[in-house]
């Protein structure tokens, strides 16, 4: 049997409308490229990259799924079992920011209760183009307790930061479950079994 290259392994799950970029970040982070010719998603891709987190290999599993509604039946299943869930927005795109709402509330329907949230608003190269301020971005993050990051795929600005901040975010409710499960499990030993 191979020998397990990794400590850990995280799921993440990138969702947002179609075009706002999911597919170029998830590309810049796990291959350090940038392609402006990618198709839509059909349904739904993943990477993997492994980082090196507080001395622990940590295995990224990334799914970036297709933002079209005629996918979203398919993509809903992969919301279960993510650790992490990236929120995407276009910040040329007010429609896609306006969406944020909407793919938050399916985050709660379909996803873990403590599953760790993460708003990115893409594409923060084009200023000039920008419809949605940052401001707004920081409102919502602030509203819903989330992290916060514009993101370009393309400038490669924030991309590895949000990653690993995320994974950090995961790796520090791991460790304290972890800890507490451990500090149960100890205090099991002192119970002493009742007679019947």
């Amino acid at each position: 049997m191979a020998k397990k290259t990794y400590d850990l392994l995280f799921k993440l799950l990138l969702i947002g409308d179609s075009g706002v970029g999911k597919t170029c970040v998830l590309f810049r982070f796990s291959d350090d490229a940038f392609n402006t010719t990618f198709i839509s998603t059909i349904g739904i891709d993943f990477k993997i990259k492994t980082v090196e987190l507080q001395g622990k290999k940590i295995k990224l599993q990334i799914w970036d799924t297709a933002g079209q509604e005629r996918f979203h039946t398919i993509t809903t299943s992969y919301y279960r079992g993510a650790m992490g869930i990236m929120l995407v927005y276009d910040i040329s795109n007010a429609k896609s920011f306006e969406n944020i709402s909407k793919w938050l509330r399916n985050i709660d329907e379909h996803a873990n209760e403590d599953v760790e949230r993460m708003l990115l608003g893409n594409k923060c190269d084009m200023e000039d183009k920008r419809i949605v301020p940052k401001a707004k971005g920081e409102q919502i993050a602030r509203e819903h307790a989330i992290r916060f990051f514009e993101t370009s795929a393309k400038a490669n600005i924030n991309i590895e930061k949000a990653f690993l901040t995320l994974a950090e975010d995961i790796l520090k409710k791991v460790s304290h479950i972890a800890h507490y499960n451990n500090n149960i499990d100890q205090d099991k030993r002192f119970i002493l079994p009742t007679s019947a």
